[in-house]
């Protein structure tokens, strides 16, 4: 009878492995549209919600609408696909993953990749992009 809370132990590890080096493409993406201000439009992908508690999962996309600039690099940044993860509860969020694409649509050349799994938790600011992929990841929960 002890086997059971190990399998189940093992079978979450195996999950969160898999969905951590899950790799951020929009090729299979069935992004929702959710708006935006006047400089990106906000995508997000309700295929990738994945719920732990009163977190959540969920690959996003900013698609900018005049191109951005990589501050280290100076290359042309034209959309973003991150992977954040929501806490619910308390209305916070981190970014675990995320690409900067040459292209519109996490489309062209990567300009960056970055992994970013240990980030602090911040705030959801009112009328923020993460504010909108949070009450679409939040709500399905």
């Amino acid at each position: 009878m002890t086997t059971l809370p190990i399998m189940k132990k093992i079978s979450a590890l195996a999950f969160f492995i898999s969905l951590c080096t899950l790799p951020i493409t929009n090729s299979v993406a069935a992004w929702q549209d959710l708006g935006g201000p006047e400089l990106f439009t906000v995508y997000a992908d309700p295929d990738t919600l994945s719920i732990n508690g009163d977190k959540v999962q969920i690959m996003s996309m900013l698609d900018f609408k005049k191109p951005g600039v990589n501050p280290k690099t100076k290359a042309t940044v034209n959309s973003i696909v991150g992977l954040n993860e929501y806490n619910c509860a308390n209305e916070t969020y981190r970014p675990i993953e995320f690409k900067e694409f040459a292209g519109n649509k996490g489309s062209g050349k990567v300009v960056s990749d970055n992994k970013t799994p240990d980030s602090p938790f911040e705030e959801i600011a009112n009328g923020s992009w993460a504010a909108g992929v949070y009450n679409l990841a939040c709500k399905r929960k």
